[in-house]
């Protein structure tokens, strides 16, 4: 059972530094995601080139845009496509083609000119594309709010999204959202079909090895009926199986992800830190070097100062004093 699969992060901007140097790959090395393999970086591809900076692509489209920023405001949001792997096994073939499908579903919603990259890795263990887009509105507004939506919106986004993708490859499935279902685990309830399932597989397993030339019929009968009462707890058990597995996936995924955006900002943070210490080291000679200049002037005697006033001010000078008083 295959799911077609469709994320929306909002972000204040201050990731956009850390997105843009793993979504465009410009780091050499990426301890924290280690399903990268960069053999196969050579592989990934763009539809939406970044021609600057994440960063000075989301100023520039607000800026032209001319918009109201308020702090709490969203000013670019990640959006991430794939898919379960087992059809990216089945059509590894056709991945390109189900990026840009996804693509062009998402640009007519978006909007184009809002999407500052699109970019699909293909170096990971499963294939997925990248959108990154300022949320501005036709009127030039800047709300991901009216283009997202609220939660019962977003439900739109999947049915919709799940529409564009199946129409070309039937076999995908429309996972049922937590907003839904309330829920991210197995319930209770499904505890206790699998409890009793068991139950049932034991008996099955005792008919079947009690099954011998004199009784084959009787017991074959019984087998039968058993395995019929077994048989859809089994598939039901096993579809939740394979949702709760996609689901562990692609969390596992983000939190590579996040934990990569953690370790970059984190990276950035130490730099600004090393750069406010040299920065204060400066200062701090600076203060030391004016204090032994005033140090020095201070032994001066007045008429001498006075003096040098005078001569200063012959030559154009300010009229401020040497000691500053």
């Amino acid at each position: 059972m295959a799911y077609a699969i469709l994320r929306f992060e909002k972000h204040k901007g201050g990731a956009s530094k850390a997105l843009s140097a793993h979504h465009e790959r410009t780091k050499e090395i990426y301890a924290s995601t280690p399903d990268i393999d960069p053999s196969r970086t050579a592989q990934n591809f763009h539809l939406v080139t970044p021609r600057w900076s994440y960063e000075q692509e989301i100023k520039h489209r607000i800026q032209m845009a001319g918009c109201r920023v308020r702090k709490d405001s969203v000013k670019f949001v990640d959006t991430l496509v794939t898919v379960s792997p087992e059809f990216v096994q089945a059509h590894e073939a056709e991945m390109g083609e189900y990026f840009i499908r996804a693509f062009e579903f998402l640009k007519e919603r978006v909007g184009e000119d809002n999407s500052i990259s699109a970019v699909v890795h293909m170096d990971e263990k499963t294939p997925h594309m990248h959108l990154c887009f300022v949320p501005l509105t036709k009127d030039g507004r800047l709300s991901a709010k009216e283009i997202l939506g609220n939660k019962k919106a977003m439900i739109r986004w999947q049915d919709d999204f799940y529409a564009c993708m199946a129409e070309r490859w039937p076999e995908l499935e429309r996972g049922t959202p937590a907003v839904e279902t309330k829920r991210k685990h197995l319930t209770p309830q499904w505890y206790k079909t699998v409890t009793a399932m068991d139950a049932k597989l034991e008996q099955l397993e005792e008919a079947l090895k009690s099954i011998n030339v004199l009784n084959a019929g009787k017991k074959r009968e019984e087998a039968v009926a058993l395995l019929a009462q077994v048989l859809p707890d089994v598939e039901s058990f096993q579809a939740e199986t394979q949702r709760l597995l996609d689901t562990i996936a692609l969390s596992q995924q983000e939190r590579q992800l996040q934990q990569w955006k953690n370790d970059a900002l984190r990276d950035e943070l130490n730099e600004e830190r090393s750069r406010n210490y040299k920065q204060h080291m400066q200062i701090s000679e600076l203060q030391r070097r004016c204090k032994r200049a005033e140090k020095l002037l201070s032994k001066l005697p007045d008429e001498v100062l006075q003096k040098l006033k005078v001569e200063r001010n012959e030559r154009g000078g300010n009229s401020q004093s040497l000691t500053g008083s």
